[in-house]
């Protein structure tokens, strides 16, 4: 089977999925035609199905599970942090440019924040600042991304929420690293940042929320750029 060809039958899978998904007929988590339905339906060979299949499996939007067939899934964030992961790898990207791209969608994503957030989710970011504390510099960096996450997700913008999470994913380690880094005083600033931003939400108060964001990035890319100069001045 020639590209061109393998290329055709990858969209009319896909056009036959969304089909599904329109007519209410497959949801998230549910099984997906087998491979023989989809030949017969779309008059392709097995192959031809399987491949493309296999190309959606790789993007995330699909899930095969063996004995059972395959199951419509959203798993698109991985595809967003492999690629991501290929940039740092050879070198087009910077875990500096990954934390401003997240700096920017945060700021958009708290934007959207006043009324959409529960209370729920109020309660848990609550919780996360007074148990950052307290926390060890291990926990910290786990709660700072659970924070965050948060954040993202409440906007109701679920590019956002993906796009944060593939991120979250990557620059992790540089992350905890960063708050190793601090000392003290830095670290009561960092928790007092966040617990800014919380009473910025509660308050409905957009303008304070997004200035005390836009000083805790600065607090981590400082710590991340301080450990960028160290590492090359060691490679030279």
């Amino acid at each position: 089977m020639n590209g061109a060809s393998s290329g055709r039958v990858y969209y009319e899978v896909i056009d036959y999925i969304k089909r599904l998904v329109s007519e209410k007929k497959v949801r998230f988590g549910e099984k997906l035609p087998s491979e023989r339905e989809m030949m017969e339906t779309l008059g392709r060979s097995r192959n031809s199905i399987r491949e493309a299949l296999r190309t959606l499996e790789h993007m995330g939007l699909i899930e095969s599970r063996q004995g059972k067939g395959n199951f419509l899934v959203n798993h698109m964030g991985k595809s967003f942090t492999s690629v991501f992961s290929m940039l740092l790898f050879t070198g087009e990207s910077s875990y500096l440019e990954i934390s401003e791209l997240r700096r920017c969608l945060e700021t958009e994503a708290f934007c959207l924040l006043h009324g959409r957030i529960s209370e729920e989710k109020l309660r848990e970011l609550g919780e996360i600042v007074e148990h950052m504390k307290t926390a060890s510099a291990k926990e910290r960096a786990k709660l700072d991304a659970q924070f965050h996450g948060i954040l993202m997700e409440s906007s109701g913008n679920v590019l956002f929420s993906v796009l944060g999470q593939a991120m979250e994913e990557l620059y992790a380690a540089e992350i905890s690293l960063a708050q190793d880094a601090m000392d003290s005083g830095e670290i009561g600033r960092l928790a007092e940042v966040h617990g800014r931003i919380l009473r910025s939400i509660r308050a409905g108060d957009t303008g304070e929320g997004i200035r005390a964001i836009q000083e805790h990035y600065d607090m981590i890319d400082c710590k991340i750029q301080s450990d960028g100069k160290e590492k090359t001045s060691e490679e030279r």
